[in-house]
């Protein structure tokens, strides 16, 4: 029997990127004597389904499936997305703003088989605009590629470029939680509570995928927000998970502990002339600042402003605790619904 395996895409509102997506996508080879019989899955994050055309006009080797998750907030399309997976072997997240090079699914599906390991995670080699600053060479908050060698076992992932078996997300379910609607790290909440699961999470350097980067991600002012945003989902993942004195004083010293490393860049950098410390010491300090506003819950919404939303949309259990619109249909409808996200129930 063949392994059936899906390309979980979830989009809003980026119908060129997305057409460049599926098309690299679609010129993906196996090997003949492959076993795999892949298929793409796209959820439309837009109630109006506007990626629709996109879609239809998808044509190659993959069948494409789709479906419109009109809840606002990347949680709700990424529950979608592992619903519609649910009977797959494995699923394989990418964003909607990537594009697949020449053999990265042969790789990827190689690295699984080959490894036998839970989840594959890549890297992301993202591709600057020709008139980006000068300061964005010198950092890789746009590129992780050589960040770890392949086969190293990692504690965390990412959504952009990972392989997750089946057995992973049938057991750590429902995937994403709705407190991160608007704010990113739906996903890393989602890879910790993997990790800490028992699961084993491999790196694989060759899986390599590419983003363009738009002019807007290239200025100081988001790479502050970004690595502000990021701490901050850190230290909400980490309380979220384990509730209590002892994970809140773990965030605290993660954050202490990452502003204190920023001062120790900067020195470094201005002693030694190195741009590539300064800048990583200002992604450090502010990390370490979202992660000190995160033990209380403080995150920046960046996703709100694309989704056209008034701020006063709380879902059941976020981390305001307020009322509001229901959440996707989970894949086993047996189970309770994303937005009652049952982290007690992790080992």
């Amino acid at each position: 029997m063949s392994t059936s395996v899906a390309i979980a895409v979830i989009t809003f509102r980026r119908p060129e990127q997305l057409l460049d997506l599926l098309d690299s996508l679609q010129a993906q080879e196996l090997p003949a004597d492959s076993d795999f019989a892949v298929r793409i899955v796209v959820v439309d994050n837009d109630a109006a389904g506007s990626a629709a055309e996109v879609i239809v006009a998808s044509t190659g080797p993959y069948a494409v499936e789709s479906a419109i998750e009109p809840e606002p907030g990347i949680p709700f399309a990424r529950e979608k997305s592992v619903q519609l997976c649910w009977d797959d072997d494995a699923l394989i997240f990418v964003d909607d703003d990537e594009v697949a090079p020449e053999g990265w699914l042969a790789t990827l599906l190689g690295a699984w088989k080959s490894t036998g390991a839970d989840v594959v995670t890549g890297p992301i080699q993202g591709i600057l605009p020709p008139d980006a600053p000068a300061w964005n060479r010198y950092s890789d908050v746009h590129d992780s590629t050589g960040k770890h060698k392949t086969g190293d076992v990692l504690n965390k992932a990412y959504t952009n470029n990972t392989l997750v078996a089946q057995k992973v997300y049938h057991q750590v379910t429902p995937a994403f939680h709705p407190a991160f609607r608007f704010t990113g790290s739906s996903d890393l909440h989602f890879f910790l509570r993997v990790h800490q699961a028992g699961f084993r999470i491999v790196w694989c350097e060759e899986a390599r995928i590419t983003e363009d980067v738009p002019a807007s991600r290239t200025t100081l002012r988001w790479l502050v927000r970004r690595a502000f945003r990021s701490g901050s989902g850190d230290s909400i993942s980490r309380v979220l998970i384990r509730p209590g004195v002892a994970s809140t004083g773990k965030a605290l010293a993660y954050a202490l502990a990452r502003i204190g490393s920023a001062f120790g860049y900067g020195l470094a950098g201005l002693v030694l002339v190195r741009k590539t410390y300064l800048l990583k010491a200002v992604r450090r300090f502010f990390s370490g600042i979202g992660s000190l506003a995160g033990i209380v819950g403080i995150n920046h919404d960046e996703y709100r402003e694309r989704h056209h939303t008034d701020g006063g949309d709380a879902v059941p259990r976020d981390l305001a605790a307020g009322e509001g619109a229901g959440s996707a249909e989970l894949a086993d409808p047996g189970r309770p619904p994303v937005a009652d996200h049952p982290d007690a129930r992790l080992p």
